[in-house]
């Protein structure tokens, strides 16, 4: 009988601490995922409101598709943006409520700058002026934005 435990106690402890040791490894395998498909959802999102908000900056006057675009981009900031993205789009919020009009300026920025430290990219200042409006040369009726 002491044979056979001195066979069977190694055994069945070998087993249990590989089963324990690879539900281990597989729980956190599936948390890093998780987290990895979180990050890339959220960069994902933020960066395509980031391209709406830089589509509606500085226009002189919102259409059906640049507000629709905005408040959309508005909506995945509220949602996926860290606090200091969050604040600064309610800031912009009240701001255009209350006046009709606001810049997205800082918004802009705050995203822009977190975006690329989620990226790790190198940390770059915004350039200046950072958005190109192309319009018809003055003078002319072209309604057809940077389209001659």
């Amino acid at each position: 009988m002491a044979q056979w435990l001195s066979v069977v106690v190694p055994l069945l402890s070998a087993v249990v601490g590989a089963s324990v040791g690879g539900l281990v490894v597989h729980r956190s395998t599936a948390a890093r995922d998780a987290r990895n498909a979180q990050r890339s959802l959220r960069i994902e999102h933020l960066v395509s409101a980031y391209r709406r908000l830089v589509g509606a900056s500085h226009r002189p006057a919102y259409d059906a598709e640049l507000n629709s675009g905005l408040e959309n981009a508005l909506s995945d900031v509220v949602l996926l943006g860290q606090r200091a993205e969050v604040d600064e789009a309610a800031a912009f919020m009240a701001r255009f409520a209350e006046f009709g009009e606001a810049s997205l300026d800082q918004l802009l920025r705050d995203l822009r700058s977190s975006l690329r430290s989620e990226l790790k990219l190198e940390v770059l200042p915004m350039p200046n002026p950072s958005i190109l409006r192309i319009g018809p040369p003055p003078g002319t009726e072209s309604t057809d934005r940077g389209r001659h």
